[in-house]
């Protein structure tokens, strides 16, 4: 039968650790025997030592039915893969010894049985009552979150035996630091050591997430290929989750670099984050029984349940510090008087965020608290956080990343927290944090992690792991959740009191606005009283005695003084008309008087009695809808129905017999269109048609505004106010007016007015 070798043996081709594929390494530890199956038992993959278990090599088992190779065999691995318990493995008697059998299903969906040969469970090994008893113990006496961990490395190394126990802790970027260490006496300490994030790549620090628990028996180890039949087109199995998974030659070489001989990681998880390892080394090959990696892995599962509950208490401490600064700022901000006076009573400023140094930046104005950069470079500083910072709020302890200028103002600001207040160039909030100039203990240059070798081209982890310093500047102490937090709500109490001030300050404008409009009203009513009453005076007796003059001696008069008097004359009434429509235009906005239940039938027929003579002499023809009874001022209506249909009378079109209809009908907002009436209040649209001479359409708005003419007063009389005040009247009962025109064809307004007073539907 011909097979092949599906092991990964191009080192070379890779560009990157990260760009390992580690989860399908095609081979296994020689600790075990490897064999993975289809759902019906048929044997797909089988590892190349499967004759210590079988006696049967590759060859002869690939391809068979394990159901027909040994059926007692296939029902046990069945039952177990039911049971859905991978970490849990039955016990399985050979002639060769015993075997510790886990059974699980991939992601490729195969059946993998791993077959580990038994060793025996370790002496004092603690059942888990006496360690869940123990652990509590610790949770009692320990006072902070880093002597838990180094309880927690003392009891791994009781239970495993293995010669360093190492906690490690990842920060933000995924480089390590070893946060607690247990260890054999004549070991070097690596406790507070760092490690940079390349040592654990990406897709490894998954494998962690998948698989908590990974042992590597002895480094150097001839890792074990899996056989498939050379025609098979499935792809590598995935061994993500498996327990005798090979192991990436860039990571044994990197133990045997570091004189590791065994291993033992469990992964440390925090809100489904990798938190850290417990990471076991031994400098003799080590085999743990599956029950002292259950221990092992329960302190795994001990430590990440306290985690979470230690840093809330460690934070909760911080938060009760900068809450009691909160409240005094609180308690401040809300007293009355003058800003600058108040800020100097903000005592707790830096305090709430325990910061080195504050600025407020309040309607353009700077007021500073403790060590805080020159004013012009604050102000650069707010400029470029205004224009560059999309959020409310911006958060750094390393603002060289962000700012290019940071380099300038680094002693005092390496670290901000930004609030903008509104107008970010008018009003904000930072605290800066004073650079925290410290050393980094590597173990070993964390810049040169991994080298390619010069003859093969592959990649080889770094050898040296002597201590390497690096002095860290340019950077603050990071910000705590709790110190993000009561800075946010004080900012938010702030901002919330900036408006306060600006709607005051605007109230207190309008306040002045509105005086000056009630006297500006005031003087336009005695104006008003001036149009009606002192300008008609002289205009009358202009009339008057004009119309004298030429009574008396028109026939004494030249041709030329009568036309002088004629144009006087014509002038005097026009002058007259704009008055009386000026005045009108004034008492379209007037409320006096309020609105009545008005039936606009019985307004109608008082115009058309009022307009009879233009009617008879132009020979008009006037149809009617019923019309609506509704709340109106009379005499408003009356004035709009008297200017609508005089405009029709006034510009009929000679080569046709004037026509005008009015028609009304009844409907929502909604169902009318305008966007200026409210889609959910029921209106009475009443249309003014005729087939005059109409106008362009793109006039429809204009002819509305005040003194407006479409045409020579030579050709049509008229002021240009009479729509203006159909606009005001519509408005002032809650409506809308609009206006259609076709050239030579005719005009039509129609014109919108609430139901009832209330004005919803019922």
């Amino acid at each position: 039968m011909n097979i092949r070798d599906i092991r990964n043996q191009d080192p070379s081709g890779l560009s990157t650790c990260e760009s390992e594929p580690i989860h399908v390494p095609g081979s296994i530890q020689p600790h075990g025997v490897l064999l993975a199956t289809d759902d019906a038992g048929l044997i797909r993959f089988v590892s190349g030592n499967s004759t210590e278990l079988f006696g049967a090599g590759p060859a002869q088992l690939l391809g068979l039915s394990l159901g027909l190779f040994d059926a007692a065999l296939f029902a046990r691995l069945r039952e177990a893969l039911d049971r859905n318990r991978p970490d849990r493995p039955f016990r399985f008697e050979t002639a060769a010894g015993a075997w510790e059998v886990f059974v699980q299903r991939n992601d490729d969906g195969l059946m993998l049985a791993e077959f580990e040969k038994a060793v025996g469970p370790g002496d004092g090994l603690p059942d888990s009552y006496d360690q869940t008893a123990t652990f509590v113990e610790l949770i009692g006496r320990s006072r902070s979150l880093q002597e838990l961990c180094q309880h927690i490395a003392v009891q791994t190394r009781a239970i495993t035996g293995y010669d360093r126990v190492m906690i490690y802790r990842f920060d933000p970027d995924y480089n390590g630091q070893v946060f607690a260490e247990a260890r054999a006496p004549e070991l070097e300490p690596f406790l507070h050591l760092h490690y940079p994030h390349t040592d654990i790549p990406v897709q490894a620090r998954e494998l962690y997430l998948r698989n908590k628990l990974r042992m590597i028996v002895d480094v150097d180890y001839e890792p074990v290929p899996l056989f498939a039949h050379s025609t098979e087109t499935l792809q590598q199995p995935d061994l993500s989750e498996s327990v005798l998974r090979s192991v990436s030659p860039i990571h044994i070489q990197y133990l045997k670099n570091m004189g590791v001989a065994a291993t033992l990681t469990v992964s440390l998880l925090l809100e489904g984050r990798l938190w850290g390892l417990i990471a076991c080394h031994h400098r003799q090959p080590l085999h743990l029984s599956p029950e002292q990696r259950r221990a092992a892995l329960l302190q795994g599962y001990f430590l990440s349940s306290q985690i979470r509950v230690r840093e809330v208490a460690e934070e909760y401490e911080v938060h009760n510090v900068v809450e009691a600064h909160l409240q005094q700022l609180l308690q401040v901000l809300g007293q009355e008087g003058d800003f600058g006076i108040r800020f100097r009573n903000f005592s707790s400023l830096l305090g709430v965020a325990n910061a080195s140094g504050a600025v407020l930046l309040h309607k353009g104005q700077l007021y500073e608290k403790g060590l805080v950069p020159q004013r012009e470079r604050v102000r650069t500083l707010l400029n470029w956080l205004a224009d560059h910072c999309a959020g409310l709020q911006f958060t750094t302890a390393h603002l060289q990343a962000h700012y290019p200028e940071a380099v300038r103002i680094g002693r005092e600001a390496s670290g901000i927290l930004y609030y903008r207040l509104g107008d970010p160039k008018q009003d904000a909030i930072i605290w800066f944090r004073e650079e925290y100039e410290h050393t980094i203990d590597w173990a070993g240059n964390p810049h040169d992690s991994v080298k390619r070798a010069p003859l093969t081209n592959e990649l080889t982890p770094r050898s040296s792991f002597a201590l390497y310093r690096e002095l860290v500047r340019g950077r603050s102490r990071d910000w705590r959740p709790a110190e993000v937090h009561a800075a946010g709500r004080f900012a938010g109490a702030l901002q919330n009191q900036v408006h306060i001030e600006y709607l005051k300050a605007e109230e207190a404008s309008q306040r002045l606005l509105n005086e000056k409009l009630s006297r500006a009203n005031s003087e336009l009513e005695n104006i008003n009283w001036i149009t009606s009453h002192d300008l008609k005076e002289p205009i009358r007796k202009i009339l008057l005695f004009s119309s004298r003059v030429r009574d008396a001696e028109e026939c004494q008069l030249s041709e030329a003084v009568l036309n002088a008097l004629e144009k006087i004359q014509g002038a005097a009434r026009r002058m007259h008309d704009l008055v009386d429509d000026i005045m009108s235009y004034s008492l379209a906005d007037a409320r006096s008087g309020g609105t009545e239940p008005t039936d606009l039938n019985a307004v109608l027929d008082e115009v058309l009695q009022e307009l009879q003579e233009e009617i008879r002499e132009c020979r008009v023809q006037i149809g009617s809808d019923p019309l609506p009874v509704l709340p109106a001022i009379r005499f408003q209506m009356r004035q709009l129905f008297v200017n609508l249909i005089g405009n029709a009378i006034k510009f009929s079109n000679g080569a046709a017999a004037p026509e005008i209809h009015i028609r009304c009908r009844k409907g929502t907002g909604a169902q009318f269109g305008p966007p200026l009436l409210a889609e959910d209040l029921v209106y009475y649209q009443i249309s003014v048609e005729d087939n005059g001479i109409g106008f362009e359409t793109g006039q429809s708005q204009r002819i509305f505004d005040v003194f407006f003419r479409l045409h020579h007063k030579e050709d049509y009389e008229g002021t240009g106010i009479g729509l203006a005040v159909c606009r005001r009247i519509v408005e002032n009962h809650g409506g809308h007016i609009r206006a259609e025109g076709r050239p030579g064809q005719g005009a039509r307004f129609d014109f919108f007015l609430p139901a009832n007073p209330a004005g919803r539907l019922s």
